[in-house]
């Protein structure tokens, strides 16, 4: 009788087990994938072991993400299969980043696929305190002058003639307090009632600045 009972019990512990197990899978299986809200022909950059890479994103099909060949330096870079990239796509007025897992690539058009990201992370510029007193100061984008339209401590607008694209890397050489920073070119679009050439450009930073909470006492303090 008590080989009996026990034969109940772990049948009984053998069945609890094989329902949590295909309940966590079929909950797996059936997760609803993270939305991704990028824009088709968006230029987004990405990070991966062989550096940094530009290109464009194309559509959604059912594998996952379509991109363009990936590019650096302006030239075609393949990237592997199995490689994890972080995302970096621009918003009307932020950016969201992502990791993901290449999952295809085509030998032909070098299109690749990412798998969809399980969560994405979205920054919003407009959250972050601007510091006005900045604005108009003459600064230097790529060793090319600039003026300041904004700064924050996540990036910055600038207008410029220099020469550049949506997924540049760039350097900001800013108001000597603050130093030179790091960052890339999220967008790029004519600069209201300048020459044809120059353009405002929105920069995020790799690193958030710092800095700025002391410059804005100084200006406070001694005025423009």
């Amino acid at each position: 009788m008590v080989e009996i009972l026990q034969m109940v019990g772990l049948l009984a512990v053998v069945f609890a087990l094989s329902w949590v197990a295909g309940w966590w899978f079929v909950g797996r299986k059936h997760r609803p994938l993270t939305l991704v809200p990028i824009a088709e022909n968006c230029r987004v950059r990405m990070v991966g072991p062989g550096g940094t890479y530009r290109c464009y994103f194309i559509r959604r099909d059912k594998s996952g993400l379509v991109f363009s060949a990936p590019l650096q330096r302006d030239r075609y870079v393949p990237v592997k299969v199995g490689e994890s990239l972080m995302v970096q796509a621009p918003l009307a007025d932020g950016l969201i980043t992502f990791r993901s897992q290449v999952l295809s690539r085509d030998a032909e058009t070098h299109e690749f696929t990412l798998a969809m990201p399980e969560r994405i992370r979205e920054v919003d510029r407009r959250s972050e305190p601007r510091h006005p007193q900045t604005a108009g100061n003459i600064v230097r984008i790529n060793d090319e002058p600039a003026s300041l339209v904004d700064l924050s401590g996540g990036g910055a607008r600038i207008v410029t003639n220099a020469p550049i694209q949506p997924g540049d890397n760039i350097y900001l050489d800013l108001p000597a307090e603050l130093g030179t920073v790091h960052g890339w070119a999220l967008e790029c679009l004519p600069a209201d009632g300048g020459s044809r050439v120059a353009r405002e450009i929105r920069v995020r930073f790799e690193e958030p600045l710092t800095g700025l909470t002391g410059m804005r006492r100084r200006h406070l303090y001694l005025g423009r």
